[in-house]
């Protein structure tokens, strides 16, 4: 490790923009088939399966997905 660092060349980055690049690492437990299905979607799409899977829990946690039997309901 170095005893100096040079940062004047350093740019500052907004809090907003640290807080909205960053990722956690996660481990998470469940069943193979889901994630065989999971990585064979994000395949199809073109996307890593990781973008994938955090797009559906973005979507779920601001209320844009909907049970498939609500829908059904909704439509009639």
């Amino acid at each position: 490790m170095k005893k100096h660092y040079d940062f004047s060349k350093a740019k500052r980055v907004s809090p907003d923009r640290v807080h909205r690049d960053i990722k956690i690492m996660i481990s998470l437990r469940t069943d193979p088939r889901i994630i065989s299905l999971l990585k064979d979607e994000a395949d199809r799409l073109g996307m890593p399966y990781q973008t994938l899977l955090n797009s559906i829990l973005h979507r779920f946690v601001h209320g844009e997905l909907i049970d498939k039997s609500e829908a059904k309901k909704i439509v009639g």
